[in-house]
């Protein structure tokens, strides 16, 4: 389906929401023009067409922006599948997709739906992709292709600058702890009545107790070595040695810290628009407000590496 179907089909029409007031301006780049989507998180990144490859100057400025603000995104981008996987691979390794239905023809890429008759939709709740797995992907490029006439914003919060305004006194006493990640976990974490799995995809989770990993509270990006809190409400199940009442606490206390607004930015989908995140230093939040309406969304998913050393 071309952009101007899309646009058609889920009657967004042309328009496109307004910045943050802290981003009316583009900055002034050497090669690329970027306009921050917030005053910590977020970078969108403007006048690239993503059916052209990047060139290496261009290739250069937009890792530096996902590396400092957590997320990049681009809009009005009329782009199919191999488009998309060409411009993940010009970062790393795509991997195999796991636990979504994949595009006719693109194993590597994977369907993230919402249908008009259901009310849980993948990712409604905050979390980092795979966090339970021993090292964590790089990140994940997410690309509209159908949407709800509103709604589904996501949110995304920058991990590393929550890190960053912490006290000292907070920090040293989170250095040297260690948190476990369980898939399991995302069964049981959330109360919300529309969260609630049924019993198919509770066998699932089941099954899936093993999928685990205890990885630093505090962690070194292996990219840049930048500090960043790694943890999400959604997959971070207790921190290692501690009670759960005790893990609980400090949990609550610093995920509501990394979730206050100075530290994310939201961003509104429009026909075109894709989002890349690092997983490794933002959550993100797929708002699930838009009941009755369809919404799917291509992504596909890059290998990541291991933490860096202090």
């Amino acid at each position: 389906m071309s952009l101007a179907e899309t646009r058609q089909n889920t009657g967004a029409g042309n328009a496109t929401p307004k910045p943050d007031a802290a981003a009316d301006a583009p900055l002034s780049n050497t090669v690329v023009r970027m306009r921050p989507m917030s005053a910590n998180a977020g970078m969108e990144i403007l006048g690239i067409d993503l059916r052209q490859p990047l060139t290496d100057a261009q290739y250069v400025e937009i890792r530096r922006a996902l590396n400092d603000r957590g997320v990049i995104t681009f809009r009005d981008q009329d782009i199919g599948p191999e488009h998309q996987l060409a411009f993940a691979r010009r970062f790393g390794t795509v991997v195999p997709v796991e636990f979504l239905d994949t595009v006719p023809g693109f194993p590597e890429v994977g369907i993230v739906a919402k249908e008009p008759d259901e009310t849980r939709n993948v990712g409604g709740q905050w979390h980092a992709d795979h966090s339970f797995d021993p090292v964590p992907p790089l990140g994940s490029v997410l690309y509209a292709r159908e949407l709800p006439e509103s709604g589904g914003d996501t949110l995304f919060a920058n991990m590393a600058t929550a890190w960053d305004s912490l006290s000292d006194g907070m920090k040293a006493t989170l250095e040297t702890l260690r948190v476990v990640h369980s898939k399991k976990n995302a069964a049981y974490s959330d109360k919300r009545s529309e969260r609630a799995p049924d019993a198919k995809l509770m066998q699932h989770f089941a099954g899936l107790a093993h999928r685990e990993h205890s990885h630093p509270l505090v962690a070194r990006h292996p990219d840049t070595g930048r500090k960043v809190l790694f943890i999400n409400a959604n997959y971070t199940a207790r921190i290692d040695g501690w009670r759960d009442d005790e893990s609980r606490a400090l949990l609550d206390t610093l995920l509501a810290h990394a979730y206050r607004p100075e530290n994310t930015c939201r961003f509104t989908w429009a026909p075109g628009s894709l989002a890349f995140w690092d997983n490794r230093s933002a959550n993100h939040y797929a708002l699930n407000d838009y009941h009755g309406q369809r919404r799917i969304m291509h992504r596909c998913m890059l290998q990541g590496s291991p933490w860096r050393e202090a």
